[in-house]
């Protein structure tokens, strides 16, 4: 071994050295450090260089979306929490464009009771159409439809902010008026949209559970609304209630029963809830007039969904049919698929079953017993509606 050497490690380390011109330094470091820009804007401004803000978050220009927008969801909190700071910069750059530029990346959720007095301050700044463009911002008017579109995220602060963020930005003046009527319109036309989608749903269950949900952010509304005296939001709220099917009570009796729970008796009537309440009881009266199914009656309707090809018109028929509770209809694969997601999509009674004999294969339709539990269980929480709508709100006959 004596020849034996000593051994010799070798080490290969890669580095990088990133060098870019002095100009793009606080660009480059407000790319990765949202928080820290409107830190030094902040600061520049207060010291009195705002023309120096306003040249310096220029160059936020061109990253400043994507930089807040495409973070990942869990970092929503930190982007809610540089709005406070984002507001105070906007009116601290003293321009219009540079503020709506920082502004224009966040949503109508990040804009809560704390933020009353700062906003009320841009909004008397900057003027009206500003402060309605940026709005429209706020709720997505500027994203494509499949982009973000507020979902449960902004149902909660429909619920939770809506009327005491209206009535306080009408208390900062005549510009925060201007403002909260406007992000009441916009909350109420983002709300409908909702409901029309709820109310097109095929699947009943699917149809009065989104409903359903639906009920508090609508009582908000109309709160919101009778707070800051916008009359015409209130009628156009109960005109496209009325103006709907029976499936909306679902919708009108989630709405009273928040509304209950508001303070005082005054409040609840000028915001229209007694109206609400007086149709939503002529409808389950209707409902409660209408005979009771006979034991015999077999008969289902069949909903609309947008079909009216040869298959759904067969379908109908047997529907229909009070007395058929049978149907053996030798139908193709597709025709059988098409059928099947009819009868599914509604949610009916009917079992279908695939009789794989001969050829074509034989759809078996049965008419249960399901539908007399229905219909009973229906109108046995129509009474128990009527009941409850009666003890709180007294809507008369």
């Amino acid at each position: 071994m004596g020849n034996w050497g000593n051994t010799l490690d070798r080490w290969y380390h890669r580095a990088a050295v990133v060098v870019w011109p002095r100009e793009q330094a606080f660009a480059n470091r407000a790319e990765t450090s949202p928080a820290w820009a409107l830190d030094e804007l902040a600061a520049m401004a207060s010291s009195g260089d705002v023309p120096g803000a306003q040249a310096t978050a220029a160059t936020l220009a061109p990253f400043w979306d994507s930089a807040l927008r495409g973070r990942a969801p869990e970092e929503g909190a930190r982007v809610s929490g540089l709005f406070g700071k984002a507001l105070r910069v906007a009116d601290a750059v003293a321009d219009a464009e540079t503020a709506a530029m920082l502004l224009r990346p966040f949503r109508i959720e990040n804009l809560t009771g704390a933020h009353v007095n700062s906003f009320g301050k841009i909004a008397d700044g900057y003027g009206q159409q500003w402060t309605a463009e940026l709005l429209r911002t706020w709720f997505g008017g500027d994203q494509p439809a499949w982009a973000y579109a507020g979902g449960q995220e902004r149902l909660q602060w429909v619920a939770d902010w809506l009327p005491g963020l209206c009535e306080g930005l009408q208390a900062t003046g005549s510009a925060g008026a201007v403002a909260a009527r406007r992000i009441l319109d916009l909350a109420w036309e983002w709300l409908r949209k909702d409901i029309a989608t709820g109310l097109a749903s095929s699947s009943p269950s699917y149809r009065d559970e989104k409903l359903g949900r639906l009920g508090r952010p609508l009582a908000s509304v109309l709160t919101a609304a009778a707070a800051i005296g916008a009359a015409g939001t209130r009628e156009a709220v109960s005109g496209y209630i009325r103006e709907q099917q029976d499936a909306v009570t679902a919708l009108e009796m989630s709405a009273l029963r928040a509304a209950a729970e508001l303070p005082g008796d005054g409040a609840r009537a000028s915001a229209g809830f007694g109206d609400l309440a007086a149709d939503c009881a002529a409808r389950l009266r209707a409902r409660l007039a209408r005979p009771q199914r006979a034991s015999g009656d077999w008969s289902i309707g069949l909903p609309a969904g947008g079909c009216t090809c040869n298959l759904c018109d067969t379908l109908r028929v047997f529907l229909e049919d009070q007395s058929r509770r049978t149907f053996e209809w030798p139908l193709a694969k597709q025709g059988r698929q098409h059928v099947h997601s009819r009868i599914d999509a509604a949610e009916m009674p009917v079992t279908h079953v695939t009789r794989r004999q001969g050829r074509p294969y034989t759809l078996v339709l049965t008419k249960t017993e399901a539908l007399f539990a229905r219909e009973q269980e229906a109108r046995i929480r129509d009474e128990t509606d009527l009941e409850w709508l009666a003890a709180q709100w007294n809507p008369g006959a």
